[in-house]
This record gives C-alpha cells, structure tokens and sequence, in this order.
C-alpha cells in the first residue's frame, strides 16, 4: 500500500484530502506543521510528502530544507493556494514539485509523482 504525509494546517482541506486518498488506498498521515510532519517522519515511512507552504510553525520550504539536511530524499510536493512562481521556482531549485492547491489536477497530479517515483 502506498503512503503519503499530508501536511496543512487547514483542517478542512486536510480531512478532505485524506479522505480522497484513503478512499483510493492510500495509507494516509497528516500533519499540521513543520514539526509535527517531523515526528510523523520519524515514525513513519512514507511514499511522498504533500506539504502547504504557509503552516503555523513555519513554511513548507522549511520543512523540506529541514528534511534535505537529514538527507531525507522522499519525493515533496509544495501546494499553496496562490499560483505562485516565486514558490514554484524555490520548490524546484529544491528538487520539489509545486502545484497550487485551487489546480482541479491536484489529486492526478500527486498520483502521477508518486507513480514517477516507484
């Protein structure tokens, strides 16, 4: 079964996107932060990481830059709700996808990396 980390201090979004990956057989984590997608890593593996940039102890990019230093290299997919080109450029120049979270392509889009990388 593939796995996934969500990570949003939305909950909402968080729910509704957990939801929809349960139900096509994910085996879902969530997260609502830098350091409790942290601990969530620490114990558990996962097949990608979806992080929101903007969560209530820090940003996604941190996040992932924190997880490059630990030399953790599982695939990342930064979303906000804003289409932004300066959040697309840094996800990339960290080997990261961004995606905004308003794409109707969100969910493929996820599926389609996670696919990528096994």
């Amino acid at each position: 079964m593939k796995s996934i980390l969500l990570v949003d201090d939305e909950m909402d979004l968080l729910n509704i996107m957990s939801s929809i990956f349960e139900k096509q057989h994910f085996k879902v984590h969530k997260a609502t932060g830098v350091q409790s997608a942290l601990k969530a890593l620490k114990n558990n593996t996962v097949d990608i990481i979806c992080s929101d940039f903007n969560l209530r102890d820090g940003t996604g990019l941190e996040l992932l830059e924190n997880l490059q230093q630990e030399n953790v290299t599982t695939p990342f997919m930064l979303m906000s709700a804003i289409d932004d080109t300066r959040l697309e450029y840094e996800a990339q120049r960290l080997n990261a996808s961004f995606c905004c979270k308003t794409d109707y392509e969100l969910v493929s889009k996820i599926k389609t990396m996670l696919c990528e990388t096994l």
